[in-house]
């Protein structure tokens, strides 16, 4: 077994993936590690933002989204969207985003390997020692890439249930005095849908979270599987994405959206980038300098939000204004 590799990425999700095409049939090795069976499935609603209007997703696996049902202190607004919202399912992106490079004879994908230790030039997996030049810390928001490198991370979560194919709008539920930042969600998907909450931990616990949104299906007559509640840690502190020759995308950069909870159009944008700079040293990533400039964004319009009921009010009052304009859904990566 070959044990030696120009590239190792830890992780084969959507920003693995992408990352690893980029050195698709060129002279660079690359070993692609995935401690799952199955590439694809994971706890995430599946919600792509207009950041991810730059890459192209099959029709058939896809559903898009031109108007935002949002409901805010139980009033309803429609609003028409300048870039539609997306949805996919994780499973079909995964094998979509494999397809592109599964024949490539310079990767490598190994599945059902676990990732024990990470050293100078080496890690330790479940099936031996690897040596790298460049190692990727694709592995979500509890990367170990992350730990080696001794960078803190700040969570979120979301909790989910899937559901029977019940609404064919994409719906968003806003109660500050309910959830504070977060929100609960109805997103459907081809054949079912996602219902769910985000929320921070500081605010409440994930079984008041549950309760919540329990409570509100119940409300709404919802029929869902009481027993598939399932749940992700989602981080959204930003610290570096290049460490010499370690390098860290999407969850594990911390590169999800800290209002909305997405992370798959980050996690696209930064594997991409990534992979580009490792090709080549000089190159500028304009396209990560430009989602970070709207995670800055975020930060500050979260910080703001955070302080009191009252400047939740004021900034989901103006969003609702503004978000029919192309300039506000672009500015915040909406």
């Amino acid at each position: 077994m070959r044990d030696k590799f120009d590239v190792i990425i830890i992780g084969a999700g959507p920003a693995g993936l992408k990352c690893a095409e980029q050195f698709k049939n060129s002279n660079i090795s690359v070993l692609l590690i995935e401690k799952n069976k199955v590439i694809g499935p994971k706890v995430c609603a599946g919600g792509l933002t207009s950041l991810s209007a730059v890459f192209d997703f099959p029709d058939l696996k896809a559903r898009a989204f031109e108007k935002l049902i949002f409901y805010f202190a139980s009033k309803k607004h429609e609003i028409d969207l300048v870039y539609p919202i997306r949805t996919i399912d994780r499973y079909d992106l995964g094998q979509y985003l494999l397809d592109k490079i599964k024949d490539c004879k310079n990767i490598r994908i190994l599945k059902k390997t676990t990732v024990i230790q990470i050293k100078e030039n080496r890690i330790t997996t479940s099936r031996g020692d690897f040596y790298y030049k460049c190692l990727v810390g694709a592995d979500g928001s509890s990367s170990l890439a992350r730990k080696y490198l001794g960078l803190k991370s700040e969570l979120s979560v979301g909790l989910c249930y899937k559901a029977p194919k019940i609404t064919d709008n994409f719906v968003v539920y806003a109660s500050p005095k309910l959830l504070g930042s977060g929100y609960i969600w109805i997103f459907p998907h081809k054949n079912y849908t996602h219902i769910g909450v985000y929320f921070h931990p500081e605010v409440f616990s994930a079984k008041e979270a549950k309760e919540i949104l329990d409570d509100f299906l119940k409300k709404n007559n919802y029929s869902y599987f009481d027993n598939k509640l399932e749940a992700a840690p989602i981080n959204f502190f930003y610290q570096g994405c290049v460490f010499k020759n370690i390098f860290l995308i999407g969850d594990a950069a911390g590169l999800a959206s800290e209002i909305t909870g997405e992370g798959i159009s980050y996690a696209l944008i930064s594997g991409k980038e990534i992979g580009r700079k490792i090709i080549n040293p000089d190159y500028k990533m304009p396209a990560l300098k430009e989602i970070l400039k709207i995670k800055k964004r975020q930060r500050i319009a979260a910080g703001f939000v955070r302080k009191s009921f009252l400047f939740q009010k004021i900034f989901l009052y103006f969003s609702l204004k503004l978000i029919r304009i192309k300039w506000f859904q672009k500015h915040f990566g909406f």
